[in-house]
C-alpha cells in the first residue's frame, strides 16, 4: 500500500527538522507524499518545493499549514491542506497570529528572566529568525540548560497554564480559520479530534458548528490512536460527510517517538485520502 502524511511539523515551526530533511527522510521511509503544516505559517513551503526539486526520487509535497482557533478556555487545531502559500489574505492573517505569538514568546522569556531563567528569543530561534516559536521551543531550552529532565517535565512544571511564567494566547475564531483555509484554496481539516478532552456528545456538537462553518475533513489516522479510536473517528467522518486524513504530527527530536509517516509504529495513511483531499482542493478554487 502507498502511503502518505499529512500532517508534518519543521523548523518553521515547533519541529526540529528542515523542509530538506524532512524530503531526505521522506525519501528514506518511501512516502509517496507528504504534507507541511507548521503551526499558523506558510513560510516554510518555498524551502520545501525547492528541497523536493533536488531529488529525483522525492515524494510528492503538499503545502499546508496547521491553525490554532479558539475553543473555550484554549484552542483546536485546523489543517489546512492545498494552502495557496502566496494567498494575501492568509499571509496577512497568518503574519497578525505570528506578531501575536512574538509578543506572547517575550513576555514568557521576560518572567523566565525574571525568576532567574536566562532564556532569550535568539535562543529559541537559533540561528533561524523565521521559526514560529512555540512552547516547544522554551521546553527544550529548559531541558538543554538542565533545568528540567525532558520536554514533558518542562510541559509539566513551567508551560502550564498555572505555571507563572504561562502567558495565555489570543486566537481567531473558529469560523475565521475555516474561511480562510477555503479563501487561500486550501481544504480545512479537523486535526486529532480525540486529543481535545470532549465525550462524544461533545464532539458532535463541536463537529456540527464546524461542518457549518465548512470543514471538509477530520483526522480518521493518528499517532496515537488505537484501531478502536480510528473506527470511531471514521463512523463520525461519514455520519458528518467529512473527508477522512491523517498523519503522524511528526516534530523530530521535540517528539521523539513519534516517526515520520509511522508514527508510533502503526500508522498507515492511506494514498487514496491525498487523492480525495486533493479533488476537494479543486473543486474549492
Amino acid at each position: 500500500m502507498h502511503t502518505v502524511d499529512l500532517h508534518v511539523h519543521s523548523d518553521y515551526s515547533d519541529g526540529t527538522d528542515s523542509p530538506e530533511q524532512l524530503v531526505t527522510l521522506a525519501i528514506e521511509k518511501g512516502l509517496q507524499a507528504f504534507a507541511l503544516t507548521d503551526h499558523d505559517t506558510v513560510e516554510g513551503i518555498p524551502a520545501l518545493m525547492a528541497a523536493a526539486k533536488k531529488y529525483p526520487d522525492a515524494p510528492e509535497v503538499i503545502p499546508g499549514t496547521e491553525l490554532s482557533v479558539g475553543f473555550r478556555d484554549r484552542d483546536i487545531h485546523i489543517v489546512g491542506l492545498f494552502i495557496d502559500p502566496t494567498h494575501q489574505e492568509f499571509l496577512n492573517m497568518s503574519n497578525t497570529m505570528i506578531e501575536r505569538r512574538k509578543a506572547r514568546n517575550e513576555e514568557m522569556a521576560r518572567r523566565f528572566q525574571e525568576a532567574g531563567i536566562p532564556v532569550t528569543i535568539a535562543d529559541l530561534t537559533a540561528g533561524n529568525p523565521d521559526t514560529v516559536v512555540t512552547r516547544a521551543h522554551f521546553a527544550r531550552w529548559l531541558v538543554s540548560h538542565g533545568v528540567v529532565k525532558s520536554v514533558p517535565d518542562a510541559f509539566r512544571g513551567y508551560l502550564n497554564p498555572e505555571a507563572p511564567y504561562y502567558v495565555p494566547r489570543t486566537y481567531i475564531s473558529r469560523e475565521e480559520g475555516i474561511r480562510i483555509i477555503l479563501a487561500a484554496g486550501g481544504v480545512p481539516i479537523l486535526a486529532h479530534p480525540l486529543l481535545y478532552g470532549l465525550n462524544e456528545t461533545e464532539l458532535r456538537k463541536l463537529l456540527t458548528e464546524l461542518k457549518g462553518y465548512g470543514l471538509q475533513g477530520i483526522e480518521v489516522k493518528y499517532s496515537t490512536y488505537s484501531h478502536q479510536d480510528e473506527y470511531f473517528v471514521a463512523r463520525l467522518a461519514r455520519e458528518f460527510d467529512l473527508l477522512p486524513s491523517g498523519g503522524s504530527d511528526y516534530h523530530g527530536k521535540t517528539k521523539p517517538d513519534i516517526s515520520l509517516g509511522t508514527g508510533r509504529g502503526k500508522l498507515a495513511v492511506p494514498a487514496e485520502y491525498l487523492e480525495a483531499l486533493r479533488e476537494q482542493a479543486v473543486k474549492n478554487r
